[in-house]
């Protein structure tokens, strides 16, 4: 047999083998393209809303969410605006956006979005509605906040005092619920049993001595009080990152698998569930103010989608508050503060050199003094009021 007869015995019996490599990796390169076109519009939809929700600010006006503390994460946000920009910042790049029944075949594979709020973390996530009518249908819902929420005992042996993780035991002197806030800050609650009275609610920095005396009520000496406070104080710094990070991994787990009914009714075979995730990854997820979106089930070339992108707060994306001192075409006469550069009065009343221009929370722009040229004149202004028109 020729050396040629041999060469084509060899061809016919590996191009077979030849092609199948060269599709397999030609489905390979094609999955990684598409898995890198749908990470950059996850994680650039995350960051238009992460952006979004930080600049329109919520109706809970509560808490001065201003600055303080060492952290800079107390930022007041808008979760549905958050939600809303990054389901539209998808479907706008998707080119889907406008057509419901592709918005609404399309989130199902986006089985949960977590918006990291201060002090808790709220998910949207696909629930059925049912109308007036008795019709349902399936749509995205934002579920209520989930705190940051932690528990302890305080329980007496002899002359001795120790602190037990979890609610109510037989022994206990004190019960103590602690909402933890990605900072320091903390909101305590409890019982006292020795009182038999509940303890107030309040909120105060955790290692703050002159307000944090009721981490450790029922103790009655004061030297078992001090050494106690100290050992709970340290406790819950430690705790507080671990506590966070399972709340949000929680929700989102459960979430994301509650997400394979509906997704089963629209008939997608792929089977949702909450990624394996490293440590780092959660204390990621939870730096600060923002929002975790995940992606899964996408079929790109000859494997599914499983992704998920975050995007955090930034001190330059607060809102800010800027400032005017009322001019002859004001429209108010009084100095204010706006957060919205569109407002009309804002166009009025700007002054073109004010110092400085604008604070980063409502307390800090109330109790402002700033300078500026107002006809022709430097003065200086303070009392600054919520303009009435942008409503801040």
């Amino acid at each position: 047999m020729k050396i040629t007869d041999f060469a084509l015995i060899f061809i016919a019996i590996m191009l077979p083998f030849m092609m199948v490599l060269y599709i397999n990796i030609t489905f390979t390169i094609k999955a990684e393209e598409m898995e890198l076109y749908y990470q950059n519009i996850i994680e650039a939809a995350v960051e238009d809303a992460a952006f979004e929700m930080k600049q329109i600010e919520s109706e809970d006006k509560s808490i001065d969410y201003g600055y303080s503390g060492k952290e800079n994460k107390k930022i007041n946000v808008n979760a549905q605006v958050g939600v809303d920009s990054f389901f539209e910042s998808m479907y706008e790049t998707l080119g889907v956006r406008g057509n419901e029944v592709a918005e609404s075949y399309f989130s199902l594979f986006v089985p949960a979005v977590a918006v990291i709020e201060y002090d808790g973390v709220r998910i949207s996530q696909n629930e059925t509605i049912t109308a007036e009518d008795g019709t349902s249908s399936v749509q995205r819902v934002l579920r209520p906040k989930r705190y940051f929420t932690y528990t302890y005992s305080i329980v007496r042996n002899g002359m001795e005092y120790s602190l037990v993780p979890g609610g109510t035991t037989g022994e206990a002197i004190s019960t103590h619920t602690v909402e933890f806030t990605l900072d320091e800050m903390i909101v305590h609650r409890g019982y006292d049993y020795v009182y038999n009275e509940e303890i107030v609610s309040e909120a105060f920095y955790v290692d703050d001595p002159n307000n944090n005396d009721n981490l450790v009520a029922g103790v009655a000496t004061a030297e078992g009080k001090n050494q106690l406070k100290s050992e709970i104080i340290s406790h819950l710094l430690d705790m507080k990152d671990s506590i966070i990070a399972n709340v949000v991994a929680s929700e989102l787990s459960y979430s994301i698998n509650a997400n394979n009914f509906y997704a089963k009714q629209a008939g997608v075979t792929y089977s949702f569930s909450f990624p394996d995730t490293t440590e780092e990854d959660l204390y990621g997820m939870i730096d600060g103010v923002g929002m975790v979106a995940f992606v899964q089930g996408i079929s790109v070339g000859n494997k599914y989608l499983n992704t998920k992108a975050y995007g955090m707060s930034t001190l330059n994306q607060a809102t800010r508050y800027y400032f005017t001192a009322p001019g002859e075409n004001s429209l108010v006469n009084m100095n204010l503060y706006h957060k919205d550069i569109q407002c009309p009065e804002y166009k009025y009343s700007k002054i073109d050199d004010m110092s400085p221009r604008y604070a980063y929370s409502r307390q800090e722009a109330a109790t402002a003094v700033t300078t500026g040229t107002l006809n022709s004149e430097k003065q200086i202004f303070t009392g600054f009021y919520p303009c009435p028109i942008c409503n801040p």
